[in-house]
């Protein structure tokens, strides 16, 4: 009898934990639904879309589809622009995304230790980040104008006979859009750095100085393994940011110098949009796309080697 009675007592235990279980997927599902919908209209379905254009000729006059097959994904192959513009979305990642995090790290450091006016500074270190980009490479426009800007005049008046042309030289365009690039994310690396510095116990600085430990060997041992989630994340982001590089380059230089900034992101915007080659455009975002994903699943398996997650 009292067997009898334990087991019935156990199965409405399980039965009361499924049902909560299956609630909680429930809601959990609710919850999810609008993020879930999102995907799925502005992400999902253009990428089908777009892949889909990529395989048909589009005329616009007539409005008429052309089954083309892999045409345009040969052709692309064989573009020496494609490959041009391949080469300088990976020059201009290869500058901005050591450089941004760099930089966003060691001013997070800066702001993590007691200074004065530290809120002050934190403000002007994320003022380049609110600002809109239009407003923000108007002025870089004007500070490196090779004849009339700021940064010449006073190289010129430091004996530089032949200061830098910046935006209308092949060799300096790319690395100088990549540092305004930089410039202008900067502060959000720091910020989101600076909250993950913060939030490291000083329990452990306090053990590692009784053992002896510099500065070196804590931020080895111990500031860079707690914050490298956030690292992590940062690192996916502004790998993203520089794959998909495009402001810059319509707005300073249009592609030039002799094609020496044309990215991927604009090669696709001129292909569409000027010579209206739609499908064309289509196949070169698609391998951008397999391209991101490439990068980020790298960093996805390495991640297991060096981030430590709490």
């Amino acid at each position: 009898m009292m067997e009898a009675v334990l087991k019935d007592k156990q199965k409405k235990k399980k039965s009361k934990s499924y049902s909560l279980e299956k609630l909680e997927q429930r809601a959990g599902l609710l919850f999810a639904t609008p993020a879930l919908i999102g995907f799925l209209l502005f992400v999902l379905i253009p990428m089908i879309c777009v892949f889909l254009l990529s395989l048909f000729k589009v005329d616009l006059m007539s409005n008429t589809f052309e089954f083309k097959q892999f045409t345009y994904y040969e052709k692309m192959l064989h573009d020496s622009d494609f490959w041009k513009s391949v080469r300088n979305t990976l020059v201009y990642m290869v500058i901005y995304v050591p450089l941004t995090l760099v930089l966003g790290l060691g001013m997070a450091l800066i702001l993590n230790s007691k200074m004065r006016a530290r809120g002050v500074v934190r403000t002007f270190f994320i003022i380049p980040y609110i600002t809109t980009y239009v407003a923000t490479l108007v002025v870089w426009n004007v500070f490196l104008h090779p004849t009339e800007g700021p940064v010449n005049t006073l190289l010129m008046s430091l004996g530089v006979n032949n200061p830098p042309q910046y935006m209308v030289d092949v060799d300096w365009a790319l690395p100088m859009l990549a540092i305004i690039g930089s410039w202008k994310d900067v502060g959000y690396h720091c910020i989101l750095f600076l909250a993950a510095l913060q939030g490291v116990s000083k329990d452990y600085y306090e053990a590692s100085s009784i053992d002896g430990a510099n500065r070196f060997q804590r931020f080895k041992h111990i500031t860079f393994p707690l914050i490298s989630p956030t690292s992590f994340f940062l690192l996916l982001i502004t790998m993203i940011g520089g794959l998909q590089a495009f402001y810059q380059m319509a707005l300073l230089t249009k592609g030039g110098p002799a094609f020496s900034t044309t990215t991927m992101t604009y090669h696709i915007y001129r292909s569409a949009f000027e010579y209206y080659n739609f499908s064309y455009a289509s196949a070169v975002g698609m391998f951008l796309f397999l391209l991101t994903l490439v990068f980020i699943m790298i960093n996805w398996f390495a991640q297991k080697k060096w981030v430590f997650y709490q």
